[in-house]
């Protein structure tokens, strides 16, 4: 029997577990502040497109001038694809860049410009004519005056073959085969960020070919990345690792190397990453800006209207509504905690704005509350299903939007596969009046970030989270080396209307966790962000200019002031950060470290490596 001061004791402290449950809740609800953007700016106060660095400028407020800055000669055609990715470097790295058509035009005007040597001549081999020894002249002379040298890609076979200078330039003993099909290409340890890792033919990685001319390398080269053959003998004789076909490889000489690329991947945005690999290999260290920002962003979620009930019912034996609610939130909070990602959710009112189905403003309500509660960015898509114009549709959203939560204001904007031309008119929208950057689709956009107009960024999802993404892991490692930057997204409306094929979310779900495992979104590696987020740090990318030099141990960077903090990567060879001042660093893998800079002035020592 319970005696009364022990019943009493017990009403006591149930009566205080009561209260606390009940105060947690009452408070959490008073300070959700779910009906305000907390992103919201005035984007007159943040770096716009007219602040960017650009190519070419004399200098800034700060008085950095073009004669500081490293310069880089491009030869080949101006606005060619390789060009284009080129002068993107030099523009995000902030160094000068000038294109000639010929190495002939290039000639002429350092006769006429009596300038500091370039710091690379990046040579696109379709400019050069290589029926005279004029061309290769030409190039052994910069290397032999101290000149670091790129081919950005290789001449026809038949050239190479007839060429023997440009063979020893290369580095190249011997052409063992015209083409050669290889089973595997191996991405050496050290020259993405990354790490070592080898891609099979049969997962068909995308953006590397696996088809190639079978170069058989010198001793004084080193391998990057090259292709290994299905059989390793030929005849009896065993083919070693130096004599696999090689993709990309350094020809050392006393004077300047020589950096080759066997393939086209220059042409693609991958070749940002190539760039900044290489120059790294290049130097003593390597010092430069990067966004330093992760994305996970879910678009077309959450989805308001319970819309395809036939189907989903068929598919999941719940409505859009139930799955949403039931199945798909707690695994993308369950996501969001394993892997310590940022989530912006680019909402969905409808999906079809033909049919009968209309969104749910108590739905809306609750779902801003869980967002809020777990500090993601709500956005808006423009995803229509139907043949609806996007100016109806955001003219449904709108009168949505205010029935339901009229003080909201959208800073991000998911375009989908909107034109140019849509895109434009609908940022003139009463709806989308404080957007300020917009999310596009997976695509092989050269500019993955930048600006759409003076005030509006743009950044670009990388890979779609919900597809097995392992054969883009070559692009996503160029990217962050150069840019600090992935963005993984989720394309909700898969699964909301599944075609006959369409994806399972339990599977969808797994291979979700397993890409943002792979690439390091959330607890690995660069910061997590929102996408409102990633926009402050894109417009501080953009905006920053620098300047640095090294006296002993010490690495002294200046920066102009552009409001917020900005990150670098330093790579060095066998050394490590003793100390720094005006910002804190961090590594992430042996020999490459993040810094956060904060103050105009910082100063990194280094110590050797024991």
């Amino acid at each position: 029997m319970i005696s009364r001061r022990n019943y009493f004791t017990i009403t006591i402290v149930m009566f205080i577990v009561f209260f606390l449950f009940q105060f947690s809740n009452v408070a959490l609800e008073s300070w959700n502040h779910y009906e305000e953007n907390s992103y919201i700016v005035d984007t007159s106060e943040l770096p716009n497109s007219s602040d960017a660095y650009h190519v070419g400028s004399d200098k800034n407020e700060e008085g950095f001038v073009n004669a500081l800055r490293e310069m880089v000669v491009y030869v080949g055609e101006e606005g060619e694809a390789v060009e284009e990715i080129v002068s993107l470097w030099a523009a995000y790295t902030k160094r000068n860049i000038m294109v000639y058509p010929s190495l002939e035009e290039y000639e002429e005007a350092k006769e006429k410009d009596d300038t500091a040597a370039p710091a690379l001549i990046a040579v696109n081999s379709a400019a050069v004519d290589w029926k005279t020894d004029d061309g290769c002249n030409l190039l052994t002379g910069y290397v032999q005056s101290g000149i670091p040298l790129m081919f950005c890609n290789l001449p026809e076979i038949s050239v190479m073959k007839e060429t023997k200078q440009l063979q020893e330039l290369l580095g190249i003993e011997m052409i063992r085969a015209e083409e050669m099909a290889v089973e595997n290409i191996h991405l050496h340890k050290g020259f993405l960020l990354g790490g070592e890792v080898i891609y099979s033919a049969e997962g068909m990685e995308e953006g590397l070919a696996f088809d190639m001319p079978w170069y058989v390398l010198s001793s004084e080269t080193e391998i990057y990345m090259n292709g290994i053959p299905k059989k390793r003998t030929i005849g009896n004789e065993v083919i070693e690792d130096g004599e696999l076909p090689a993709i990309l490889w350094r020809k050392d000489s006393e004077t300047a190397p020589v950096f080759v690329v066997n393939g086209s991947y220059m042409s693609d945005v991958a070749g940002l990453g190539i760039l900044s690999a290489i120059s790294a290999e290049k130097n003593p260290y390597e010092l430069y800006p990067v966004v330093n920002a992760q994305n996970m962003i879910y678009v077309n979620f959450p989805g308001l209207a319970d819309e395809n009930e036939d189907i989903l019912m068929e598919r999941y034996s719940q409505t859009l509504e139930g799955m949403f609610q039931n199945v798909i939130w707690p695994d993308v909070v369950a996501v969001r905690r394993e892997s310590g990602a940022s989530l912006s959710c680019m909402l969905a009112p409808q999906f079809d704005y033909e049919d009968s189905a209309y969104p749910d403003a108590l739905q809306f309500e609750r779902y801003m509350k869980l967002l809020n509660e777990q500090r993601a960015e709500t956005g808006l898509s423009g995803t229509r299903l139907s043949d609806t114009p996007v100016e109806k549709k955001l003219a449904k959203d709108y009168e949505f939007m205010q029935e339901a939560l009229p003080t909201y204001q959208f800073t991000s904007f998911y375009v989908d596969d909107m034109t140019e031309e849509e895109i434009g008119n609908a940022l003139q929208e009463e709806l989308l009046t404080s957007v300020r950057t917009i999310v596009e689709n997976c695509n092989d956009d050269k500019e993955v970030i930048g600006y759409l107009s003076e005030y509006i960024t743009r950044q670009s999802a990388l890979i779609d989270g919900l597809d097995d993404s392992r054969r883009h892991d070559f692009r996503i490692r160029c990217l962050e080396t150069a840019l600090g930057y992935n963005s993984i997204m989720a394309d909700m409306s898969r699964v909301a209307y599944p075609d006959q094929d369409g994806i399972d979310w339990v599977d969808a779900s797994n291979t979700l966790r397993q890409n943002i495992q792979d690439y390091r979104i959330g607890k690995y590696g660069f910061d997590e962000t929102t996408v409102s987020e990633c926009d402050e740090r894109i417009r501080s990318f953009l905006a920053m200019d620098y300047r640095q030099r090294r006296e002993f141990n010490s690495i002294y960077l200046e920066i102009n002031d552009t409001g917020s903090p900005v990150w670098f990567v330093l790579r060095t060879d066998r050394e490590s950060i003793k100390s720094m001042e005006g910002g804190s660093w961090k590594r992430l893998e042996q020999d490459v470290y993040l810094l956060t800079i904060e103050e105009k002035n910082a100063v990194i020592t280094m110590k050797p490596v024991q």
